[in-house]
């Protein structure tokens, strides 16, 4: 298996959950020339549904799955009919030699978000989801209406019907009627849950807060992505911060595009999704400080690595 003929077709946004890899991937599938393929998990997983955790790493990729995955890809690309395919699954930051060993000419954007919003944000959508299911930590109640809300607009996200009947199959199993299969919760051991589950993360989710537990998903990911980051050549690599992708949104899509080697219409730059230019440093405001005394110490040495900060004194 070989993707000599396709070398650059296949790009994966890397980035933890709510680091904007949502926005960058919707703003480029408006390219003439790019489709978006949104969180294909049933493709990634298909052989790892009972894993334990998400990371993956090369030995991983037999040709068995090599194939399988390179495959569905292949298929996908050939139906939307554009030169590129971008995959912005924030799981994938935990798979990146395994997936080098699937695609070895593939391209990585990786987004980059200060710790303290991006945890804020995925503290947000887990306590949305816990209006859902009535507590992350229990099964005793569904909210059967938002449910299907949720699950409805992720198929809308798969724009081929087989693609929407492979993914409810996989996230279901056949199991569309027990209480405790719903929502994610195969891979949270009959719990709801959300994101990345970095390697321990069973160990983590009982002995600390769910916010901790948050903060340390942004840390997990940003980790795997710095292991592995030195060893893509620097052609196939382009990092951005979400905080000038905002603020410069125009001037970074332009970035991008010279790193995928493509040109823009007029009406791609029309088209595109509008940015919050005011969304960040929303942590200062909507955690107290207790809050912040929790995730401090998870996150203020990556903060102080990454140039967010220059020392501990932020709290």
């Amino acid at each position: 298996m070989s993707d000599s003929t396709d070398r650059n077709s296949f790009v994966f946004i890397i980035g933890s959950p709510r680091s904007g890899t949502t926005i960058l991937g919707e703003t480029l599938d408006k390219h003439e020339q790019i489709s978006q393929w949104y969180e294909p998990y049933f493709v990634w997983d298909r052989h790892f549904r009972k894993s334990p955790h998400d990371e993956r790493t090369a030995q991983e990729a037999s040709h068995k799955i090599r194939h399988q995955v390179y495959s569905d890809f292949l298929k996908y690309k050939e139906k939307s009919g554009n030169q590129i395919i971008i995959d912005k699954s924030p799981r994938n930051s935990l798979k990146i030699p395994f997936i080098r060993m699937i695609f070895p000419q593939a391209r990585f954007i990786h987004i980059l978000r200060d710790g303290r919003d991006a945890t804020l944000s995925i503290h947000k959508e887990w306590l949305r989801r816990k209006n859902i299911v009535n507590d992350p930590r229990k099964l005793d109640h569904v909210d059967y209406k938002n449910a299907l809300i949720v699950v409805g607009k992720w198929l809308q996200r798969q724009p081929f019907i087989i693609d929407k009947i492979k993914a409810l199959w996989f996230e279901t199993h056949g199991h569309i009627i027990k209480n405790n299969k719903h929502l994610n919760k195969i891979r949270w051991h009959g719990q709801l849950g959300w994101g990345p589950r970095f390697k321990g993360w069973e160990t983590c989710f009982y002995e600390t807060s769910l916010l901790q537990f948050n903060a340390l998903q942004w840390l997990k990911c940003i980790e795997s992505i710095h292991k592995s980051w030195s060893k893509i050549p620097d052609e196939r690599k382009f990092e951005i911060r979400y905080e000038d992708f905002i603020s410069k949104g125009n001037q970074i899509i332009t970035l991008i595009l010279n790193f995928l080697k493509l040109d823009a219409k007029k009406d791609f730059w029309e088209s595109i999704p509008k940015l919050k230019t005011d969304n960040f440093n929303k942590w200062k405001n909507e955690f107290s400080k207790d809050q912040l005394a929790e995730i401090h110490p998870i996150l203020t040495p990556m903060l102080i690595k990454l140039g967010y900060e220059v020392n501990a004194d932020w709290l």
